[in-house]
């Protein structure tokens, strides 16, 4: 079975910022997921803000508009 992503890449990012954390074993898929969720979640609400503005394109602007508001969201 392929993965859809560098497992060891992941667990070298968490380690470097959290070297005390004992991780379980997968923990590692549930962070990936929530990433996935969040990074749907940022583009379906950038996508919003540019319906909002009346713009065709996603810019720079919607996503910063809408990270302000994921981040919220995810806060916890």
């Amino acid at each position: 079975m392929t993965r859809i992503y560098p497992r060891a890449t992941l667990k070298r990012i968490i380690h470097a910022h959290e070297p005390t954390f004992k991780l379980s074993k997968n923990v590692d898929i549930k962070i990936y997921v929530v990433y996935l969720l969040f990074l749907q979640r940022l583009v379906s609400e950038a996508s919003r803000q540019a319906q909002l503005t009346h713009d065709s394109i996603i810019q720079s602007r919607h996503v910063t508009r809408a990270l302000k508001m994921v981040l919220q969201q995810f806060k916890g």
